[in-house]
């Protein structure tokens, strides 16, 4: 079979808000993948995404075009496996929005899925291709700082409408869902996925029935992990990491969404403090491009599998711990 060349032909599941912040402008803009066709039920909203104009209003429609050769999935957190193994049956690479899963089971069945078919099924965890945060873990690796001992991470927005999928129990809602992924995962990639334990959580609940304020608390890898995800507390972004010689510190109110803007991190040690300055990247392009590069057989980093399940593993004793069903 002739090899494909060009750029990857990117079809998208869903046409809402995270489809257009994040991986619509990153296609816009990419040398490597390119968005060819939009699947949307509403048919006006998926011709805002496409730059082609073809949009399917039947996901499986979307699905049996032979040109399209990755999916990217934002449908509601309730559907990303079912359609992330629809996707990959029908023979198209797979990049999730977070979480990939609603359980660690459900992420199983599909990276099963994924081995068998050979094909790339990977949870959109974007922050991670971003230069601060693999800054942030160069330092703290150094050892500059010492050994960790203290981890404090926040991700936090309020204004939500009760109506929005996000606060949603059948859907998936709720606050460590949503933003889990990004402040609670944070510890467990900056210790080396080092084995979780004493999880304890402090959390208020929507009336919809999700968690809407968690403060959810472990040990790992020697150092005590304290991350708060909330739906109804005013913007809080922070992610401070404190060693036996030091600190470093994701400054500027934006460690989880720092998004086409310039960002800072400050490192202290000896009481010497130093800050260092990110230009503005688009860390979306930044995931999506590498993974466009290794579909075509190139080079590119990608979340292995096994970090996803270690976030779910966690975030599925977390539930437990404080009684979601």
């Amino acid at each position: 079979m002739e090899k494909a060349q060009g750029k990857v032909r990117w079809g998208f599941i869903g046409a809402g808000y995270i489809a257009k912040l994040a991986l619509y402008p990153a296609l816009l803009n990419s040398k490597d993948g390119e968005i060819y066709a939009v699947g949307a039920k509403d048919r006006e909203r998926g011709l805002a995404l496409s730059p082609s104009g073809l949009v399917y209003t039947d996901y499986d429609e979307l699905l049996a075009d032979p040109k399209v050769e990755a999916i990217y999935i934002s449908l509601p957190n309730s559907l990303h496996i079912e359609w992330s193994i629809k996707a990959m049956r029908a023979g198209k690479h797979v990049l999730c929005e977070k979480p990939a899963a609603m359980n660690v089971a459900q992420l199983k069945e599909a990276i099963a899925v994924a081995n068998e078919t050979g094909l790339i099924f990977m949870e959109a965890s974007w922050n991670r291709w971003h230069p601060r945060t693999l800054r942030l873990k160069e330092i703290v690796d150094s050892g500059v700082i010492g050994e960790v001992k203290t981890i404090r991470s926040a991700f936090t927005y309020d204004g939500l409408d009760p109506a929005n999928i996000r606060a949603i129990y059948e859907l998936g809602g709720g606050g460590l869902y949503d933003l889990g992924p990004y402040s609670v995962a944070a510890p467990i990639w900056l210790m080396d996925f080092a084995p979780v334990s004493n999880i304890k959580t402090d959390v208020k609940w929507h009336p919809g029935g999700c968690d809407e304020t968690v403060t959810t608390s472990f040990e790992i890898g020697g150092a005590h992990a304290e991350a708060l995800t909330s739906m109804n507390t005013p913007n809080t972004l922070y992610f401070d990491v404190v060693g036996t010689k030091g600190r470093v510190s994701m400054t500027g109110n934006d460690a989880f969404n720092s998004h086409n803007k310039p960002s800072t991190l400050e490192v202290e040690v000896d009481g010497k403090v130093t800050v260092e300055n990110f230009a503005a990247c688009d860390p979306y392009q930044l995931m999506a491009d590498a993974m466009s590069r290794r579909i075509r057989g190139g080079e590119g980093w990608l979340m292995p599998h096994s970090q996803s399940i270690a976030f779910a593993e966690v975030f599925e004793r977390a539930f437990e711990v404080m009684g979601r069903p």
